[in-house]
């Protein structure tokens, strides 16, 4: 067996085996924390939480909400343009028109929620829930793969869907 499929060993600083694997994977890249800091900071986390239970909350009542400054800047939508709508939608309960608006809207609820908790928490727990999530993400990546993946979501509708993208976001 080689040492890249075995992993290599050295003498540590005892004097014992120490076992150092060789083999790069995504799993064994330490993740930086993306929500954790935000879920520890409560000015943070009430700003973030004001902002965003108010979009959607103006774009469930049919009201004008904040702009996007991307596409008022390039006119070309944002990877997060119709996420507003999409998150309106799958809380009315329409999950398939939800999903046809912005695949990511379940995440983006699920990180609101969170935020509103980290908000109303105590500090203790705050800081708890902000811990877990900071392991969470250093262990999984998953704030950092769904960034990807957003982003890649977003250049492949404006690649392979650019019309039917467009038109979505001028129906708002």
């Amino acid at each position: 067996m080689n040492d890249a499929a075995a992993g290599s060993v050295t003498a540590g600083a005892a004097g014992n085996a120490v076992t150092t694997s060789s083999s790069s994977s995504l799993a064994s890249l330490p993740f930086r924390p993306i929500v954790a800091p935000l879920v520890s900071h409560r000015v943070t986390a009430v700003a973030l939480s004001i902002t965003a239970v108010g979009q959607v909350g103006l774009t469930m009542l049919h009201l004008p909400g904040l702009p996007c400054p991307f596409l008022g800047l390039t006119g070309v939508p944002c990877p997060g343009c119709g996420l507003s709508r999409a998150c309106a939608t799958m809380l009315k309960g329409d999950v398939q028109q939800s999903l046809h608006l912005h695949a990511f809207a379940l995440p983006v609820l699920l990180g609101m929620v969170t935020l509103l908790l980290a908000a109303i928490l105590p500090a203790r727990a705050r800081l708890g829930l902000s811990d877990r999530m900071a392991r969470l993400e250093r262990g999984t990546g998953v704030s950092f793969l769904l960034l990807a993946g957003a982003v890649i979501y977003w250049l492949g509708r404006l690649v392979y869907a650019r019309g039917d993208f467009i038109s979505l976001i001028a129906h708002h």
